[in-house]
């Protein structure tokens, strides 16, 4: 693999330490959700692990919307009570038209049907922060602001080294048997050995902030997502979910080619804050967003993420392996992303365990996983070009496809709420096969004559409490 034999960053001297101060069987660098869950699962398989965060929990951070699927791993990594207790509680996702004349809300209990349905809209600060002291409690060493400054992986007996700065400012060496980074969007590994490419499909970028005083309606009384098509050439999209009972997380993501003609027609305006500027013009053209927003205050300054969809082909070696945002980062808009990083988290700590005391596999068990995780990625980006393809069958208007498309396996409404729901890993090759009928020019063109027809698509309900959704009644078990 490259960069198996060679130091990936030095020091200012131009060389790396190889003198150690602790030495660990597995080193994790970045404390997001894919770090933090892989420092619990290899915690609790008896490995001495040392986690590096360059930053201070908690932190502001994208990605607020979480998978029903993630029920599960919550439960695994022991979080799953204190979610329950702190977070709101999501029973679906409602999309709704460029012109909001029509919507489809999917509700994840027609699929699911025990509490595992209900899964959660969260604070990124407080649910990192969640993940990452649960790393603590379950053994990790978790050093905050703590930068890794450079990575050899040529140590004796295939040991890596790795230098990080601390809060005071000292560096000190650290080795272990394997490295995983989980740097997020950082993207340490990949970076420096220049693995990362752009998918030119995705060229986009997200801005986003948070609102009080807005009222709940339109799904998000009952914790729902609420997904607004841009259309045009905009080939972009507006979320609203609700985080509290009055807070919400309100993002567009746009195409860059369209933000740039948009800029150099602010700018020529004399607007000072362009960015901004586009945000609320972008959020005045959505009738449902202006209504909601008329009388709302934005809470915090608005975040502006760009250049974030990248992949890399190569995610492994001997003794190191890329996870989460470190190895790949995708369009969000299936707020897919802290799955896609916990359960690869968890998949690739199975695989390391198998590598440290199994030797005599080799990398199979990272071979068994990358293989999953591969399969889930490509079905998520898939369903991304679905969604911006402008000649599919649209996800707010998808209710009439029940009618008109079948498989063998499912209708389409069943495989779209199952992926709405977050089955990517061990179903990709059969969901990937539905997504290209429903790309068919016939099946296309059968479905557009109906899908006007349908009062249904109006419902914006999953028929659940608002007590429910906010905690005012504690129910689930």
């Amino acid at each position: 693999m490259a960069g198996q034999a060679e130091t990936i960053y030095a020091n200012r001297k131009g060389e790396l330490s190889m003198a150690t101060e602790t030495h660990h069987d597995v080193i994790v660098i970045g404390g997001g959700p894919a770090g933090s869950s892989a420092a619990t699962f290899l915690s609790k398989q008896g490995h001495q692990v040392l986690l590096l965060e360059k930053e201070k929990f908690p932190r502001d951070h994208v990605g607020e919307s979480l998978l029903p699927f993630c029920h599960n791993l919550f439960e695994q990594l022991g979080v799953l009570e204190q979610m329950k207790e702190t977070f709101v509680r999501k029973p679906g996702v409602r999309f709704i038209d460029s012109d909001g004349s029509q919507s489809t809300t999917w509700c994840f209990d027609k699929v699911i049907h025990d509490h595992t349905y209900l899964s959660f809209q969260v604070g990124r600060g407080d649910f990192d922060k969640l993940l990452l002291d649960n790393a603590r409690r379950h053994g990790a060493t978790v050093l905050e602001e703590t930068r890794v400054t450079g990575v050899a992986l040529d140590g004796p007996d295939g040991t890596v080294s790795v230098q990080a700065s601390g809060p005071d400012g000292q560096t000190a060496n650290y080795a272990a048997r394997f490295l995983m980074d989980c740097s997020g969007r950082d993207a340490y590994m990949a970076t420096r050995q220049r693995l990362k490419k752009k998918y030119a499909e995705l060229d986009r970028t997200a801005l986003w902030t948070h609102y009080g005083g807005a009222p709940l309606r339109g799904g998000l009384e009952e914790g729902l997502s609420l997904i607004i098509y841009m259309g045009g050439d905009k080939k972009g999209w507006l979320w609203i979910f609700p985080l509290g009972p009055n807070r919400l997380t309100v993002g567009v993501v746009l195409n860059n080619a369209y933000i740039r003609t948009e800029k150099a027609k602010l700018e020529q305006l004399g607007v000072e804050d362009w960015r901004l500027a586009l945000y609320e013009q972008e959020l005045s053209y959505s009738r449902f967003a202006r209504e909601l927003l008329a009388n709302a205050e934005m809470l915090q300054p608005l975040v502006v993420e760009g250049d974030y969809s990248y992949y890399t082909e190569s995610k492994y070696g001997e003794n190191y392996a890329m996870v989460g945002d470190a190895a790949t980062f995708i369009d969000p808009i299936f707020s897919s992303g802290v799955y896609l990083a916990i359960n690869g988290a968890r998949k690739v700590s199975q695989g390391v365990h198998r590598r440290l005391t199994m030797p005599e596999e080799g990398n199979a068990g990272l071979v068994e996983a990358y293989k999953s995780i591969e399969g889930a990625y490509k079905m998520v980006f898939k369903l991304i070009t679905f969604f911006y393809s402008v000649n599919t069958i649209n996800f707010a208007q998808m209710e009439a496809v029940s009618d008109t498309i079948h498989q063998q396996h499912q209708d389409a409404m069943s495989v779209g709420h199952f992926l709405l729901a977050g089955d990517f890993f061990e179903r990709y090759d059969e969901y990937s096969k539905v997504i290209d009928a429903l790309q068919s020019p016939s099946i296309f063109s059968k479905y557009k004559k109906l899908v006007s027809a349908r009062p249904s698509l109006q419902d914006t309900s999953c028929d659940v409490s608002p007590d429910l959704a906010f905690h005012r009644l504690r129910v689930i078990n």
